[in-house]
């Protein structure tokens, strides 16, 4: 019996992210480790593609500029998802060819007062939907009404996706065509992704919430994951400070009686 060959998915900035990128990689990277279809992948390139103001998505057609950024980098892979902070067109989350290797993803519309669930969650929602159409080679598998809670629900309105995301939830329709169309393996990995218990809890010990929380500042449970203004961060340290310092105080503490028990085992008198 064969093993499942990993799908190779390179994830590229179109423009300059308003988010996170190193937490962003981070997360996206981890995915890795937790199912067995898909290898995620941040190609090397120096510079942005587009930027912001000359940069828009009008319909799916301009999926061809994307190929041909792909092209000009020479990155290799099985699908290729474009990152980007500018509208599409319609308001959609992201648009993907069907039975192709392009996508893109929008965070634009993602606001800061959407979070919790931060944007990173966000785009790892949109991951198995555009995953899901370029794999299904027949074409069918789309994003569909009425909402359900489904990953692969049409939401005009975005911040009504927190509900989607919340849930970690692919219907009975979605999951027996995928199931279906690209197979049980596919099926699970899409679950695993989708229902984010993989992150863990950020007050747990040896939990990717954790560490993203430890080496980016990045608490799933309150932040955005956007760029932090100066003004949050200010206010994120001050909200530290009581604990910092009680640990200062400890420390000290420890520090003098430490001090005092030596004194009296080795001192004069």
């Amino acid at each position: 019996m064969t093993s499942l060959r990993r799908k190779k998915v390179s994830i590229v900035f179109l423009n300059e992210p308003d988010f996170e990128e190193l937490a962003f990689r981070f997360l996206i990277l981890n995915l890795n480790k937790i199912q067995k279809c898909f290898e995620f992948e941040f190609p090397d390139i120096e510079e942005y593609p587009f930027d912001e103001k000359d940069f828009a998505y009008e319909d799916t057609s301009a999926l061809l500029d994307f190929t041909d950024i792909i092209q000009k980098e020479e990155v290799d892979a099985d699908y290729f998802i474009g990152i980007a902070s500018c509208e599409i067109a319609e308001n959609y989350f992201w648009i993907a060819s069907q039975g192709g290797n392009t996508s893109i993803i929008t965070t634009k519309g993602w606001e800061k007062l959407f979070a919790p669930p931060s944007v990173f969650e966000y785009v790892i929602n949109c991951l198995i939907p555009v995953l899901a159409i370029m794999a299904d080679k027949t074409g069918t598998i789309e994003s569909h009404g009425p909402t359900r809670g489904c990953c692969l629900d049409y939401v005009y309105f975005k911040e009504n996706a927190r509900v989607d995301i919340a849930l970690g939830y692919i219907c009975d329709a979605c999951r027996s065509e995928i199931q279906e169309k690209l197979g049980k393996d596919y099926l699970e990995c899409f679950e695993k992704i989708n229902s984010m218990n993989w992150l863990g809890d950020v007050n747990e010990m040896g939990t990717i919430a954790r560490d993203l929380k430890k080496f980016f500042r990045i608490d799933l449970s309150k932040d955005t994951g956007f760029h932090k203004t100066r003004r949050e961060r200010m206010k994120e340290y001050l909200l530290e400070l009581p604990e910092k310092l009680i640990t200062l105080s400890l420390s000290t503490l420890t520090a003098a009686i430490i001090g005092f028990i030596v004194g009296l085992l080795f001192g004069k008198g």
